[in-house]
């Protein structure tokens, strides 16, 4: 069954799809802004023998030429290694994610995300963050989500969310800025020269859209009628004691 949520911000809408894709996943969802389209999907196994001091999380992202209506010029046509962008994506990803599972969680966990389609003026990397967080919150995970994630500009003295491409060579801010919607978990970006008061105001104003994103996301999770595993604690080992 599709199953669709969608809220306008800024000057596009952000929706947020479960039911189509990768039905086999434990969570997957489609993340849309303008025309570009993210298929993030979560996957998990038993925990790894041997490796019990870890958590092995992993976040993959990916940005296909085809989203692009392209292929891969030059002698090889094939996709290759990941490209630095796509790296840096993957650790977005992981960041604000991994502190949200219990301490002593030890399962295997996946998180494959595929650029779908580009408009080649809407990033996808901040709808990666939020597909990661969505997909999860409709997986019987014991993620303790979710978590929103939002691309602020600064144009002619306005805050502009999700900006284009266009708009961001305009800017004098890009900011990343993933939280729940109780605080802050990551800020990553750059800006020139901004005042410490026009950041400040800048990263509340994205903690406001962030709870937003974790609403839109919670919805989702309640229309599709998500049941969590009961996941019990391991009893503290005293190390910190």
């Amino acid at each position: 069954m599709k199953v669709r949520v969608e809220k306008k911000i800024g000057a596009g809408v952000l929706s947020i799809e479960t039911g189509l894709l990768a039905k086999q996943a434990a969570g997957s969802c489609l993340v849309q802004f303008g025309e570009t389209v993210v298929l993030t999907a979560v996957a998990s196994g038993p925990p790894r023998p041997g490796f019990s001091d870890f958590f092995p999380l992993t976040c993959d992202y990916r940005e296909r030429t085809a989203a692009a209506g392209k292929f891969p010029g030059g002698f090889l046509k094939r996709e290759g290694r990941p490209t630095t962008k796509e790296t840096l994506t993957s650790r977005l990803m992981d960041r604000p994610i991994r502190p949200l599972f219990p301490s002593s969680f030890r399962d295997e966990v996946q998180i494959q995300s595929f650029v779908v389609a580009s408009d080649r003026q809407n990033d996808a990397d901040v709808l990666a963050m939020n597909g990661a967080s969505a997909a999860l919150g409709l997986s019987p995970l014991p993620f303790q989500g979710p978590i929103g994630a939002v691309r602020l500009g600064h144009v002619d003295g306005k805050f502009v969310p999700f900006p284009t491409q266009d708009e961001l060579e305009e800017s004098d801010l890009d900011l990343i800025v993933s939280g729940s919607r109780d605080a802050v978990l990551m800020i990553e970006g750059f800006a020139r020269e901004m005042p410490e008061e026009l950041m400040v105001e800048a990263i509340a104003e994205a903690h406001r859209l962030i709870r937003e994103i974790c609403d839109l996301q919670l919805e989702l999770a309640a229309k599709v009628g998500v049941e969590k595993k009961q996941y019990e604690a391991a009893p503290p080992n005293g190390i910190y004691e």
